[in-house]
């Protein structure tokens, strides 16, 4: 019988491999634990998050669910594991009576392997041929995601491993239908047709990295049917908690930085600009200026950059003056340097931001810093890079921090409209009068059902915004795309820019037409538009297409969370009254008094 543990934390951590990195036997003993837990619920301390997860696949997958199960213990979730029986993944999904479905689970990671999904044709089979004989894989795997959409089940699935096999060389990678070159095709279309379905695990990369030879070595399939070698395991896990928090509305969105030894060689304010190692004058500088490079590059694709340093803020800005320096000051959306302890460093660039600090990558040099960060704050990833600058990138890229399975236009603007917004919040805070200060954002705004364009960035919103959302309902990209198809349903997007910039796509609501009300299912906004009376544009927005359906009332509902207490008290703010449990009501006729919006309504 398993002790109680006195709390969540410890008891994760018992389940976990402490300070030491995971190793192939430490990965079987701690899945071991945690598959022994699930078998005495009662050992599991109140109050723990837990997730039901079925691992299903086409080959052997025991290690495999011991190591989906390391991983998400990692992220802080206690899972219980369904695996299902060895080679019938296909059965499992699609057939509503499987162990699978008796399950329940919430999230379903789908292992298929090449071997299954290679077809039969001749080698000088064109292009054409090898699409549409690819194309029944890929209909076999959207009936299956489309079985677990239909349940509400996240989909986690593997990116195909192609062969390394190379029969007669060169000649193959012209061949369209070599097996390697099918399997590359089928991962593409299988990418392109899993776009808001599927969160994805790229095997195929990892693959790479390590040599497919070695990775996959034939003798694991024959003597095991195992799809790699376990050992590369410890490399897998990295790899799937990214596709797992992504999957789970937990994906990391801001890197905060250091600076001395961090994003330059020496101390700014000892050595000064000139005599910090950045640049080709020394192998350090070199190296320095090839992270910082590889820091601009994820600013550019959505990322928000933000500095943590125990500084003088002139003296450390100055750094960004050097001639060599890739990054400027205007690439980070928060700057905070003081001489305070990085925790309320942290805190307060969370604050300033308005985003969960859960959402961030801490990057140091200095051990010490990053173990009071760890200690401290357990909900931020912390990388501490060491002393050889030559080795930050490959250390902070192997980690997966920020990956995502695609872009939207909002992602990579993301970082200049949270500098546009930092530039924002600065004129407030010199502000004397809040309302002539939203009158002079010079806020333009529109409110429009999404166009095509416009549907993965609001999936996106829907499945990862946690602050601003009144009922926490995901609704994928294919359930937004059902809603845009019924004629019950109301879909809208909201978008705003003001004279700081544009801000993008940044709210959706869901509501859908029932008699003579209209209901709210579904209402978020971005972080970073907070206060700015969007809602109260959005509010005479729905109220206009409520009156013109001949609804005679607004229906909307609150169901709280840790993390949207902000709009606690959204609705009784724009008019509604309580109404039985956690619905609040508005009369479309009623006073629009307390509607004041200072976004004016515009094209964007």
């Amino acid at each position: 019988m398993l002790d109680r543990p006195t709390s969540t934390a410890t008891f994760l951590s018992s389940l976990g491999f402490g300070d030491k990195p995971a190793t192939l036997p430490s990965i079987f003993q701690a899945g071991d634990r945690i598959f022994d837990a699930a078998a005495e619920p009662s050992a599991i301390p109140g109050g723990t998050t837990m997730q039901l997860i079925a691992v299903v696949g086409a080959l052997t997958i025991d290690y495999l669910a011991r190591a989906i199960a390391c991983s998400v213990v990692q992220e802080g979730v206690f899972p219980f594991v369904y695996q299902a029986p060895f080679g019938s993944y296909v059965q499992e999904v699609l057939d509503p009576g499987s162990g699978l479905h008796g399950f329940g689970p919430e999230l379903v990671v789908i292992a298929p392997d090449w071997r299954d999904m290679v077809v039969s044709l001749p080698v000088d089979a064109s292009a054409r041929d090898v699409d549409a004989a690819l194309a029944s894989k890929v209909g076999l795997l959207q009936a299956m995601w489309g079985q677990l959409a239909g349940k509400d089940v996240k989909v986690i699935q593997h990116v195909l491993v192609p062969p390394a096999w190379r029969y007669r060389g060169v000649a193959e990678r012209l061949a369209p239908a070599s097996p390697a070159n099918q399997i590359r095709r089928l991962n593409e279309m299988l990418l392109e047709a899993g776009r808001g379905l599927v969160t994805w695990v790229d095997m195929d990369a990892l693959a790479r990295e390590i040599g497919t030879r070695r990775f996959a070595p034939a003798k694991f399939h024959h003597a095991a049917r195992l799809d790699h070698d376990p050992k590369f395991l410890p490399d897998y896990l990295p790899l799937f908690r990214s596709a797992w928090r992504s999957a789970n509305a937990r994906a990391k969105k801001v890197l905060v930085l250091d600076l001395d030894n961090t994003l330059w060689g020496g101390v700014i304010g000892d050595d000064g600009v000139e005599g910090i190692a950045l640049g080709s004058e020394s192998p350090a500088g070199e190296a320095f200026a090839d992270w910082q490079r590889y820091v601009k590059a994820l600013g550019e694709r959505g990322v928000i950059l933000a500095v943590c340093s125990k500084n003088d803020p002139a003296v450390a800005a100055a750094g960004f003056e050097h001639p060599h320096s890739v990054l400027r000051r205007s690439d980070f959306s928060a700057f905070e340097c003081s001489w305070n302890d990085k925790v309320a460093g942290l805190r307060r660039i969370a604050r300033d931001l308005n985003v969960g600090i859960d959402s961030f990558v801490f990057c140091d040099d200095n051990p010490a810093e990053c173990n009071l960060v760890q200690r401290e704050l357990p909900e931020v990833a912390v990388v501490c890079l060491g002393a050889d600058p030559a080795a930050f990138v490959d250390l902070f890229d192997a980690g997966h921090w920020l990956d995502t399975d695609h872009y939207t236009r909002e992602d990579l603007g993301r970082a200049a409209a949270y500098t546009a917004r930092a530039a924002a919040l600065a004129e407030q805070a010199e502000a004397t009068d809040f309302a002539g200060y939203l009158a002079g954002l010079g806020m333009k705004g529109s409110l429009q059902r999404p166009r095509e364009a416009d549907i993965a960035r609001v999936a996106q919103l829907e499945l990862k915004t946690n602050q601003f959302n009144v009922t926490t309902r995901r609704h994928s990209e294919a359930a937004i795309r059902g809603f845009l198809d019924r004629n019950d349903a109301i879909v809208l997007a909201f978008r705003l820019a003001d004279r700081f910039g544009d801000h993008g796509l940044t709210s959706t609501l869901v509501a859908f037409h029932e008699g003579d009300t209209v209901r709210i299912d579904s209402w978020l906004m971005s972080c970073r538009i907070f206060s700015r009376s969007a809602e109260q544009f959005m509010m005479h927005g729905l109220i206009a297409i409520a009156a013109e359906l001949g609804a005679k009332r607004l229906l909307g509902e609150y169901l709280p969370t840790p993390k949207n207490g902000v709009v606690e008290d959204l609705y009784p703010r724009l008019g509604f009254a309580s109404a039985e449990g956690s619905f609040f009501i508005r009369d479309i006729g009623g006073p629009i008094d307390n509607l004041v919006t200072y976004v004016t309504d515009s094209p964007v």
